[in-house]
């Protein structure tokens, strides 16, 4: 009998796993008024899991990903805007990982978008693709890779704005 209460113990610790933690992540800084209605962002998963962990945390930003991406491309993007431009980005990924054994204090970001773009009749499309990483403030705990997402959404869309740039000048 003993033994049978020592399995079941042991297969009811074994099934509870370990610890799910949410962070919200606010990067409505990222957010500016003033809209550019030639280009918009879609996609993007409304929560973000942290790899790498020995813990499960999900990343709930707020606002949405897709608004904080298009925000900062329009920002960067609007001197390139000539007349019957439209810019339409869908399929927005976002991925977040820590490596514990290379960069234990880093958080990357894989961020993929596909830009459609139609100008003067023609119309095209590209993937864009980059990785950015950040340090997670110490001591911080779960909250610290929470307030790092401003950072990477920042640098993320700084980076793809490059990419586009370059796309957005043969289109001239």
């Amino acid at each position: 009998m003993k033994r049978f209460l020592i399995i079941g113990a042991t297969a009811l610790l074994s099934a509870c796993g370990g610890q799910h933690m949410v962070a919200h992540a606010p990067i409505g800084a990222l957010v500016t008024p003033g809209a550019t209605p030639w280009l918009t962002v879609k996609g993007g998963e409304p929560e973000l899991d942290v790899r790498g962990l020995d813990h499960k945390l999900t990343l709930q930003p707020s606002p949405d990903l897709s608004a904080a991406v298009q925000s900062q491309l329009g920002s960067r993007l609007s001197s390139d805007y000539f007349t019957n431009l439209v810019v339409t980005c869908t399929a927005l990924t976002a991925t977040l990982h820590v490596d514990q054994d290379k960069a234990p204090g880093d958080v990357a970001m894989d961020m993929g978008l596909h830009c459609s773009f139609w100008a003067r009749g023609f119309d095209t499309a590209h993937d864009y693709k980059t990785r950015v990483s950040t340090a997670v403030a110490g001591g911080a705990g779960d909250q610290g890779y929470a307030d790092a997402l401003t950072k990477l959404v920042a640098d993320g869309s700084a980076d793809i704005a490059g990419q586009v740039h370059g796309d957005l000048q043969h289109l001239k």
